[in-house]
């Protein structure tokens, strides 16, 4: 990925470095990608938690621009933490939960099957899939992650891949 110096000027600018006075961890505020959160969402957190920093400090940089640190105390910064990189993981736990749960993974299945029989038949001018659904539902296991595809063959209503497949064709014809 590319980033021209302009927005460089703009990122480093922006950024905003949360420190603990005593240990000297940070979290990262701003634009980039690996940030923790924007910078504008630092000021309602503090907002927020009642919090106030115990200096500030700015240094310019050589490629323009400026970096500011922001020094808490430990309790002040594992609050701050805990909003931002203790949510986010939070909810990155959630999202692989939902993506993992046995009755969402059943639904894709089920749209895929059907998704999968009409488009053949769309493409192929035939009334009768049965002769084709079995090569079809072969294909399924590439429509879902590995890990997605072994929750659907252990934790599934399913003894196995060819009960699987059946269960697939089933749905296709």
């Amino acid at each position: 990925m590319k980033i021209a110096r302009k927005q460089l000027r703009r990122i480093i600018k922006e950024a905003i470095d949360v420190v603990d006075d005593e240990s000297g961890e940070l979290i990262e505020f701003g634009d980039m990608e690996d940030a923790a959160a924007p910078e504008a969402a630092l000021d309602n957190i503090l907002k927020r938690l009642g919090i106030k920093p115990k200096r500030t400090e700015t240094r310019g940089l050589a490629a323009g621009g400026s970096e500011t640190s922001w020094y808490f105390n430990a309790e002040d910064y594992a609050d701050i933490y805990h909003e931002t990189e203790g949510k986010r993981n939070v909810r990155s736990r959630k999202k692989e939960r939902n993506r993992m749960n046995i009755d969402n993974l059943m639904t894709r299945l089920e749209d895929w099957a059907v998704n999968a029989g009409e488009e053949y038949a769309a493409d192929n001018d035939v009334d009768d899939l049965q002769g084709v659904a079995w090569d079809l539902a072969q294909g399924a296991e590439y429509s879902f992650e590995p890990d997605e595809w072994e929750e659907l063959l252990y934790r599934g209503p399913f003894e196995g891949p060819d009960d699987l497949h059946t269960y697939t064709a089933d749905l296709i014809a």
